[in-house]
């Protein structure tokens, strides 16, 4: 019987994390775009016509993609940019890419800044970015020009502390950070399969509706990809999977039509289990000084003065699981930290930490 295209959507190669296997990331990829281009012709009906009329272009994004990393492999960092900044450009001038149009209150649920130190207090600036005057200890991340100081941030304290690799809970430090009135601007890499598959295939439209969002992460899906990779090697000082995201994030500081890139965390298990938005975000600096931090930067986001499990236990202070917003059951809802296990987000530590940090107020440096 013939798939439906909702059914065609629903299919592994659309999947996003994805993971290599023992092949090298060059020839991993090419294996899921040939895949991803197949399944993109069995589309039907107004969707098959629209996307057949976008193979070529989506095939030259391939190309541009391909070969970026390619280049970047051979030793031309600066070749490798240029051609996926053509790659961007492509999408960016016919609308294509997830970026805010306009300044927006765009982040009105709280942020999370964590920090790990074993000292009994932290002041506000020490939950900011690395000054400038360290910056050497800016490592490579997924988002990561190396030595350039970024300001990383996620939806929720369990994010935090997923992306630190589950560090001691009693050498937490954590913020929270308000971005609601920093007209920042954003690209959106942060929109999964499923949250697609619900807005333009439900039930009652299996042959697809919201074409005008459907088409355009369609042609941008193979950046996506590309940028979506869970490291194979996490041990490794290079991970060949960071490549194209520290290219867009290149990108995001020299072209300035945005100011950081929102994105899915890819250290939360895939489970029925978590429930969540489980975003990142990253913002680089601005504006480069001597030492400090960036100026523009204290100016336009809030944070809060940081607390610590450790102390909370120690002075007395009761960490009590309250009635959430729903806003707050979006960003997370329930969590698997014991395998096989599902824990309401309220009454884990996280949850009450962040309850806690509602009733502390959020200043610029």
């Amino acid at each position: 019987m013939k798939q439906t295209n909702a059914e065609i959507f629903s299919n592994a190669i659309f999947s996003l994390p994805k993971q290599r296997d023992e092949k090298n990331i060059e020839d991993y990829l090419n294996i899921v775009y040939n895949d991803y281009l197949s399944e993109l012709k069995k589309f039907d009906g107004d969707l098959g016509n629209q996307v057949k009329s976008k193979i070529p272009f989506i095939e030259d994004q391939i190309t541009k993609i391909k070969a970026s990393l390619a280049s970047y492999l051979k030793g031309f960092p600066s070749l490798a940019y240029t051609t996926l900044s053509e790659a961007l450009n492509l999408l960016d001038n016919i609308s294509y890419l997830p970026i805010q149009k306009v300044d927006l209150n765009t982040f009105n649920s709280p942020f999370y800044r964590v920090r790990i130190s074993n000292n009994k207090s932290l002041k506000r600036e020490e939950l900011f970015h690395i000054p400038f005057e360290i910056r050497e200890k800016v490592s490579t991340q997924r988002y990561s020009i190396p030595g350039l100081p970024c300001l990383y941030l996620a939806d929720s304290i369990f994010v935090c502390w997923e992306e630190l690799g589950r560090p001691d809970i009693n050498t937490f430090h954590v913020a929270r950070a308000d971005l609601s009135q920093s007209k920042l601007k954003f690209l959106f890499f942060d929109t999964s399969p499923n949250e697609i598959k619900k807005k333009c295939f439900p039930t009652k439209s299996p042959e697809g509706k919201l074409l005008n969002l459907l088409i355009p992460y369609l042609c941008y899906w193979p950046i996506l990809a590309a940028c979506s990779l869970i490291v194979k090697k996490p041990n490794e000082v290079f991970k060949p999977e960071y490549i194209i995201p520290q290219l867009l994030l290149q990108w995001v500081v020299s072209d300035q039509k945005v100011d950081g890139v929102v994105y899915k965390s890819n250290r939360i298990k895939v489970s029925k289990h978590n429930m969540g938005t489980f975003r990142n975000v990253v913002i680089p600096v601005k504006e480069i000084e001597a030492k400090g931090i960036c100026p523009q930067l204290k100016k336009k986001i809030k944070l809060t003065n940081p607390i610590s499990y450790q102390l909370l236990e120690i002075s007395g202070s009761k960490l009590i699981a309250k009635k959430v917003d729903v806003s707050d059951l979006q960003r997370a809802m329930y969590i698997e930290l014991i395998e096989g296990e599902k824990s309401t987000y309220s009454e884990t530590i996280f949850g009450k930490l962040e309850d806690k940090l509602k009733n502390i107020q959020a200043k610029h440096l």
